[in-house]
């Protein structure tokens, strides 16, 4: 299996010219956003001036199909579909929500997506808006969470997921987890 730096050497390297062509970003500024610890995603930024922003994703981890990923990236093109106020899911050149690609015999998967408006509370201080209580920003995701869930509900799916359980099954779960040792 790739690990996370060989992936990022390979994507710094070959993908982003790849996305550049896939996805029309040529005289775009990309920039990898530093991942998480356990990251399974490799971000970049882009940006040209007078274009709206745009996050590429490339997935790298064997653990996901490609219908893992369309069944997520249909669920957010549904959501903005219906009204939700989620960044949405832009279409490469052929018109496809992901892209495939191999390279060395390591599959990615890459998909585009309009980044989101707005900055993170802590770059505001923690505070919602100026003179607005922060319970109002606690109301407000609330009332987003609710949208999220009504629409779910209603939601039929073309490709599907994985379902939860299936993956995270008690038999998935004693591999997880080692035993615990019993001293005595």
């Amino acid at each position: 299996m790739i690990t996370y730096e060989e992936a990022v050497k390979i994507s710094d390297s070959y993908l982003i010219s790849m996305g550049s062509e896939l996805y029309g970003l040529d005289g775009y500024d990309m920039k990898r956003i530093p991942a998480h610890d356990g990251g399974r995603n490799i971000v970049y930024t882009c940006e040209k001036e007078g274009e709206e922003a745009k996050i590429l994703r490339i997935s790298f981890y064997p653990d996901r199909s490609r219908e893992d990923f369309l069944a997520e990236l249909e669920y957010i093109r549904y959501l903005v579909e219906h009204g939700a106020r989620v960044s949405d899911v832009i279409s490469s050149l052929e018109g496809n929500l992901l892209e495939e690609i191999t390279h060395h015999n390591h599959t990615f998967f890459m998909c585009l997506f309009k980044k989101a408006k707005g900055k993170l509370l802590a770059e505001n201080h923690y505070q919602y808006r100026d003179g607005v209580p922060l319970a109002e920003y606690f109301y407000n995701c609330g009332k987003v969470l609710g949208t999220l869930h009504k629409l779910s509900k209603e939601y039929k799916p073309v490709h599907r997921r994985y379902n939860f359980f299936d993956k995270y099954n008690a038999e998935y779960m004693d591999k997880l987890i080692p035993p615990l040792l019993v001293s005595s």
